[in-house]
């Protein structure tokens, strides 16, 4: 049985055309510890890790490729931001889609998330695509509110890349965290965090260590990116992702339209399903490629129908996102969740329309 993947929410798959030979050349030919080493190969892995730094600024369109630091996913990024810059016990805009992600570290240092513009709040955290019902959300409005409240605004790009435009300099948002290895294509275990060039220069650093330069200074070295990686990075994650975003950004409207025809369709099939009731918005350009569904029978065996019957596997659950399900109405119950990806066929998700008829029709 072929396998069909439709949970490109959670982890991509399949990667990006040559980022697994690019990782497996990193580990075969070329490893190498980044200003540590004394090697011929230094030069070509520093190379393409600063071609990342160029592609991550340039997607993000923010001019400075020092300012990002390489984490293990966009939780780590958003850990970084929210407790290097929200004082403990602060009230902080959220919007009604906030992720695990950013909500437990909120909790973890005392904050009170709100979800309506106060007179006293010290941040503003908003994730710009929901990862239940794929909903895109207005960060131009939260970027407004966070100007006229002088507060840094900081964004969860999880979701939202590449398939919508994040305009960092535009927002002049505080920090933008993204994972590697959902919509980017790349390995698991990569992700970041560009953080504003005033902010790069200031903030208290969540990990600092040995960083191969200014050995001699027990502080955190001042030059960027140096001050804010400590320790080894992951580096045949990071020369995959390299590959991977070359990739995408070299075919980005391709992708990008692509993913939105095979939602068009999906969306449609799933409407002809009797019983099946589709969470969110019902416009196609309002959506990144993902549908949450509940249903006249039982979610969790739906799901385990489709992957039995037709190898076609899915999410069930609460996508680690209590507030988007408490704000859509589908918690605690909530979902199936379809996530197709840039290399998802018309045919898999016709299969997959054509079981789910059947089980429901049992």
């Amino acid at each position: 049985m072929d396998r069909i993947y439709l949970d490109n929410a959670a982890t991509s798959f399949p990667k990006a055309p040559g980022t697994a030979e690019a990782v497996f050349s990193y580990i075969r030919d070329n490893t190498v510890n980044l200003y540590r080493t004394e090697s011929s190969k230094s030069e070509i892995v520093f190379s393409s890790v600063y071609k990342l730094r160029e592609d991550i600024a340039r997607l993000y369109n923010y001019p400075h490729p020092e300012c990002i630091a390489f984490t293990s996913n966009a939780t780590e990024a958003l850990n970084i931001a929210i407790k290097g810059l929200i004082a403990r016990g602060s009230a902080v805009l959220v919007s009604p889609f906030e992720h695990n992600a950013a909500m437990r570290p909120l909790h973890q240092i005392g904050c009170t998330p709100v979800k309506y513009e106060t007179e006293d709040i010290a941040a503003v955290v908003a994730n710009a695509a929901d990862n239940v019902s794929g909903a895109i959300i207005d960060i131009p409005a939260y970027a407004e509110i966070a100007r006229r409240h002088s507060v840094p605004l900081i964004i969860d790009a999880s979701q939202a890349s590449p398939y919508i435009d994040i305009d960092m300099k535009g927002t002049e948002a505080a920090a933008v965290c993204f994972p590697g290895h959902k919509g980017l294509l790349g390995p698991e275990g990569t992700g970041g965090i560009i953080l504003r060039r005033d902010i790069a220069e200031t903030i208290d650093p969540l990990v600092t260590g040995g960083t191969g330069t200014e050995s001699d200074n027990e502080g955190i070295p001042a030059t960027l990116p140096e001050r804010l990686s400590g320790g080894t990075e992951n580096l045949p994650g990071l020369i995959g992702l390299s590959s991977s975003l070359s990739y995408t950004l070299s075919h980005l409207e391709e992708i990008r339209a692509r993913c939105t025809r095979i939602t068009e369709r999906l969306y449609e099939g799933l409407s002809s399903v009797n019983g099946i009731n589709i969470i969110g918005p019902d416009i196609a350009d309002k959506r990144i490629p993902i549908i949450s569904i509940t249903a006249d029978k039982d979610e969790a065996w739906l799901s385990s129908v489709l992957l039995e019957r037709g190898g076609i596997e899915t999410r069930v659950g609460l996508h680690c996102n209590p507030e988007a399900h408490k704000t859509l109405g589908t918690f605690p119950r909530g979902t199936l969740r379809f996530s197709p990806g840039p290399f998802t066929t018309e045919d898999e998700i016709d299969v997959t329309i054509r079981i789910l008829k059947e089980a429901m029709d049992e």
